[in-house]
């Protein structure tokens, strides 16, 4: 039997005659990454791909009329000149009706407008100063998770402890001679600082998804969205009064879900 390339894993609690929004959680690579001509094989390829498949399947048979993707602002269609991974409008409408066209790594929303055309709307709605203000905020929280990891650590070699200490001393502008829980304290409360920058930028761009939508005429519309927006996403969604089902397809990694439990998880020690 064939794996489907949708798994419902949660639904909004809407009225039943409501307009509905698949929530479509991606795994994807960074747009900046180039995988024109197939030279590389991506292990987000069989997420993109699955998702690809299941709403261009469900756009040819009239289910969805709206498609929302992430990553840029304004409705994507044969005037947009966003790139994303090497692809944009043109070179993907050369090839959109091609064998191989369901396994190129792109942007999918683009993909779909790009095969489809007037049969579906395809919007962007996202906030750009946002991606890049929680892009900012998520690096920022690495760089200090990996501080934090690191003077956790058993004292097995001192030197290099030290090295750290000194190193994540001189980040926070204290003494260098600052005593381990200090340092490790100073730490926590940048986390903190960071993860609501972080949580805030999510929240922002969750509204401007929802507020996209707002005044479409639509049975079903289609957001396509990292997995980490899919909790607060799905809440908004039903504030809205929109119906929702939220999918994960075949082939997701939650490594970013997991990755802001990590930071919660931090925030909850003593």
């Amino acid at each position: 039997m064939a794996r489907p390339n949708l798994s419902k894993v949660g639904s909004c609690d809407a009225p039943a005659d409501a307009p509905k929004v698949m929530l479509v959680k991606q795994w994807h690579l960074a747009p900046t990454n180039i995988t024109k001509r197939f030279k590389e094989k991506y292990p987000q390829e069989r997420n993109q791909t699955a998702i690809y498949n299941a709403l261009n399947e469900a756009i040819k048979k009239k289910k969805i009329q709206v498609v929302v993707g992430e990553g840029c602002e304004g409705e994507i269609n044969s005037e947009f000149t966003g790139t994303f991974n090497g692809w944009d409008y043109a070179s993907l409408k050369g090839l959109a009706q091609t064998r191989n066209y369901p396994r190129i790594i792109t942007h999918v929303p683009l993909k779909l407008e790009a095969r489809h055309g007037d049969k579906v709307l395809t919007l962007c709605g996202d906030v750009e100063s946002q991606i890049k203000e929680g892009n900012l905020r998520l690096s920022n929280l690495r760089g200090w998770v990996g501080f934090w990891t690191r003077l956790q650590e058993p004292n097995e070699n001192a030197e290099r402890m030290k090295l750290y200490l000194e190193a994540a001393a001189d980040l926070l502008k204290i003494p260098r001679d600052t005593p381990l829980a200090t340092v490790q304290s100073k730490i926590k409360e940048n986390i903190r600082e960071e993860l609501a920058l972080f949580t805030k930028s999510l929240d922002e761009r969750n509204s401007a998804f929802v507020k996209s939508l707002s005044g479409r005429e639509f049975k079903t519309a289609a957001i396509v969205i990292g997995g980490l927006h899919a909790k607060d996403l799905k809440a908004k969604l039903q504030a809205a009064g929109l119906g929702c089902d939220v999918y994960e397809p075949w082939g997701y990694q939650p490594a970013d879900e997991k990755l802001i439990q990590e930071f919660e998880k931090i925030m909850s020690t003593p």
